[in-house]
């Protein structure tokens, strides 16, 4: 094997590997931050034009803190709770809204409990539902560009290689 065409190929691999490896130590809690559009006969969505029940997976991580941007899509009054008991009314210690019939922010931390639970209207309970998973610390990818700048830089190294062996020859 001609030796630019393997110094090309360590150079991917390597490239590759520094870019999609993730340091799983201890890292502070994340910030999420969700818009959810509810409405009483539709559900949830992330857009007004996405709403279903049930609504979007809202995915965080143990101890993330959730910013949310809650928007009444039809006009009537919701109030936005996450069970961690599954349960179709709000327990206490569940994380729990105020009422809104317009746009409201709402921020809470995550359980540190990994597992999947559910979120509701507590006054649309049986439309307006969906999954709120919470996964372990580390578990969601944080560095997606790092990875797409790595890969940019491993096929140009590459390209570049095979342009300039295609000149010589």
């Amino acid at each position: 094997m001609n030796v630019k065409w393997l110094f090309a190929a360590v150079l991917v691999v390597l490239f590759v590997a520094v870019g999609t490896t993730q340091v799983h130590s201890a890292k502070a809690a994340t910030t999420r931050n969700f818009t959810l559009y509810g409405s009483s006969i539709q559900g949830w969505g992330f857009s007004a034009n996405s709403i279903t029940s049930p609504g979007p997976t809202i995915k965080v991580e143990q101890g993330d803190t959730v910013n949310l941007t809650l928007i009444s899509s039809d006009g009537i009054t919701h109030k936005f709770f996450v069970s961690y008991t599954n349960a179709s009314s709000p327990s206490s210690g569940d994380p729990q809204s105020s009422d809104f019939s317009s746009t409201a922010y709402y921020n809470f931390t995550a359980s540190n409990t990994v597992g999947t639970y559910t979120y509701r209207c507590s006054l649309h309970p049986a439309t307006m539902w969906g999954y709120f998973q919470v996964v372990p610390t580390g578990a969601i990818p944080e560095f997606q560009p790092l990875i797409m700048l790595s890969l940019l830089i491993a096929s140009t190294a590459v390209i570049g290689l095979a342009y300039k062996r295609k000149r010589q020859i």
